[in-house]
């Protein structure tokens, strides 16, 4: 051998193996249910979110038609009318011209010539509902309908009330039935 030679390491002992590090914990069961809670937490938020959407809407839309009923002409506060005379009721324009026509034979009235135009934003029927009052008492009503009326349509109105016309009236209401 030579002196300039590496010396050489040993072997180790039979049955010797140097010191391994411990082998990794992998965590899997734990990963796993951190993954769970995090899509349940996530599910849950979403959940909770379009409840609070949906609750949103609806308090909107309920609002909206609270304003809408408490319009003049509206089912919660009823317009003043005069006969004859053009009136509006929530997009709704009432030519003038009508009159109020008495059958005593049949004893019932009628609404006559009672013309609409529809100028909502939509198609839509007219269901209303004209009274003829004595203070606040309501001596005699009449439903006035009509069949779907397009944007910008004028129709005439069915008016034909199976109450007498009350001989002695200070106002006469209209108002949307809802």
């Amino acid at each position: 051998m030579s002196d300039n030679a590496p010396p050489q390491q040993p072997y180790p002992p039979q049955g010797y193996y140097p010191p391994q590090p411990p082998p990794k914990k992998k965590h899997t069961l734990r990963n796993v249910l951190l993954v769970l809670l995090a899509i349940g937490v996530l599910f849950i938020g979403g959940c909770a979110l379009l409840f609070g959407a949906a609750v949103n809407e609806v308090d909107k839309a309920v609002t909206e038609s609270a304003e809408k009923d408490a319009e003049p002409g509206g089912p919660d506060n009823p317009l003043e009318i005069t006969e004859g005379e053009a009136f509006e009721v929530s997009g709704f324009d009432y030519a003038d011209g009508w009159t109020i026509k008495n059958n005593a034979d049949l004893d019932l009235f009628e609404i006559d010539r009672l013309r609409v135009t529809n100028n909502r934003d939509s198609s839509d029927s007219a269901l209303v509902e004209i009274k003829f009052n004595q203070g606040s008492e309501v001596l005699a009503s009449v439903d006035c309908t009509s069949d779907d009326i397009a944007v910008g349509q004028t129709v005439t109105l069915n008016c034909i009330s199976a109450d007498a016309l009350p001989a002695d009236y200070d106002t006469i209401t209209i108002n949307d039935t809802f």
